[in-house]
C-alpha cells in the first residue's frame, strides 16, 4: 500500500512538472507542491478576483470568530442610553459600573460610577475586571487601555430616535438577548405610532426647545435644538413643530432676535438637573417676558424629567409625556415643574 501510494506522488508529480515546466521544482515535497500549484493558480486570478477572494476570508475569519465568544457577563456602561438599554433588555445583573449621569433604573445608584466620557476612572473601570465596555463615542485613550488589558469595548451610538432601532439591536446582539431587543423595538414604536395618531388632528404649537442658558443676569447664550435631534423627533410625535426644524444642526446658539423672528407659540425648557424646580420656573417666566414683552410672552414650560434627554427604550414615554404638555386635555404625567 505504502508503495503504490509513493508511486502514485511520483507519477503526479511527473504530471505536474510536464504541465508547469517553469515552476516545477523536483525536488519539492508534497506540501511544497501544493504551494508551487497555488502560486500559478493565484497569478492567474483578476484584481477583482483576489479582492473577493480576501473578502470572503475576512468575513469567514469575522463569522467563526463571532460564533465562539459567549455573551459578557460583567458590563460597563458609560452613557446613560446605553444603561437605560442593557437594563431594559435583562442585563441588569451584569452590569458592574455605569457612568456618572445614570439615574434609571433607581438600581443604578447602588453601582459604581465611573465618571464621563471625558473624566473617566479608568483605574476603576480595570478593577472592575469588565469583560465589555460599552460607550457612546470614541474615548482613544480608554479604548486603548480596554485594548491592552484584554477588554473589549464597543460604541453604540444613540444620538437621536432614528439610532434607537439599530442600537437595541445590536446591544441585544451582544448580551445574548435578541428575542428581548425585538420585544422592547416593537413596544417603543407601537408607543410612539400611538402618540402619534392620537396628536395628528390636533392643532400643532409652535415651539421652541432650549436645553441650556445661563440662570442668571439677563437672557443671553441660548441652546436650542434644530432639526434632526431626539427632542425634535420626539416633539414632532407628540404633536408640535420645532420652531428651528429648518436649522440642519442638532444643538446651537440662537440670538435673541432670531428667537424673536421666530415667534414660537410655546417655550419649553429642559433642566433635568434643576435643585428647585418651582423657582427656575418663576425666574424663566420673568426672563422671557423681558424679551418678548408684557401681553407678547409664549406659556414658558420648564421641563425636569431626565426622560427627556435620554435617547432610548423609554421613548415612547417621554413621547406620551411631552404630549401631554403640548396638549393637556391628553391628560397624563408630563413632567413639568409645579
Amino acid at each position: 500500500m505504502l508503495g503504490r501510494t509513493t508511486g502514485e506522488w511520483h507519477r503526479r508529480q511527473r504530471e505536474a512538472a510536464a504541465a508547469h515546466p517553469a515552476s516545477f521544482d523536483h525536488t519539492q515535497g508534497p506540501v511544497d507542491l501544493r504551494r508551487s500549484i497555488w502560486r500559478h493558480m493565484a497569478n492567474r486570478f483578476t484584481p477583482g478576483m483576489r479582492a473577493r477572494v480576501a473578502a470572503m476570508l475576512v468575513l469567514l475569519l469575522a463569522v467563526g470568530s463571532t460564533l465562539g465568544a459567549s455573551p459578557p457577563r460583567r458590563i460597563v456602561t458609560l452613557a446613560p442610553s446605553l444603561t437605560e438599554t442593557v437594563f431594559a433588555l435583562g442585563g441588569g445583573p451584569r452590569v458592574v459600573g455605569v457612568g456618572d449621569y445614570a439615574a434609571f433604573p433607581p438600581q443604578v445608584a447602588r453601582l459604581p460610577h465611573l465618571g464621563g466620557l471625558y473624566n473617566t476612572n479608568i483605574e476603576r473601570i480595570l478593577a472592575l475586571r469588565p469583560d465589555l465596555v460599552l460607550i457612546p463615542s470614541p474615548v482613544p485613550r480608554l479604548q486603548t487601555v480596554c485594548r491592552d488589558a484584554g477588554i473589549r469595548t464597543e460604541i453604540v451610538r444613540m444620538d437621536g430616535v432614528s439610532d434607537l432601532e439599530a442600537a437595541i439591536g445590536r446591544i441585544g446582539k451582544l448580551l445574548g438577548r435578541r428575542a428581548a431587543a425585538r420585544e422592547v423595538i416593537g413596544r417603543l414604536n407601537r408607543q410612539l405610532e400611538s402618540v402619534s395618531v392620537a396628536t395628528r388632528t390636533l392643532p400643532h404649537p409652535r415651539v421652541l426647545l432650549v436645553i441650556d442658558r445661563p440662570m442668571t443676569g439677563p437672557l443671553r447664550d441660548v441652546t436650542v435644538v434644530g432639526h434632526g435631534s431626539f427632542l425634535d423627533v420626539l416633539l414632532r410625535a407628540a404633536g408640535g413643530r420645532n420652531v428651528f426644524a429648518n436649522i440642519h444642526r442638532r444643538y446651537f446658539t440662537a440670538s435673541l432676535e432670531a428667537i424673536l423672528r421666530r415667534r414660537p407659540g410655546m417655550i419649553l425648557e429642559l433642566d433635568a438637573d434643576a435643585p428647585h424646580p418651582g423657582r427656575l420656573r418663576d425666574e424663566a417666566q420673568r426672563a422671557w417676558s423681558k424679551l418678548f414683552g408684557p401681553g407678547h410672552t409664549p406659556p414658558v414650560r420648564v421641563v425636569t424629567d431626565p426622560i427627556f434627554v435620554v435617547p432610548g427604550p423609554r421613548a415612547g414615554i417621554a413621547a406620551e409625556k411631552l404630549a401631554a404638555i403640548l396638549h393637556p386635555g391628553l391628560g397624563g404625567s408630563n413632567g413639568v415643574a409645579p
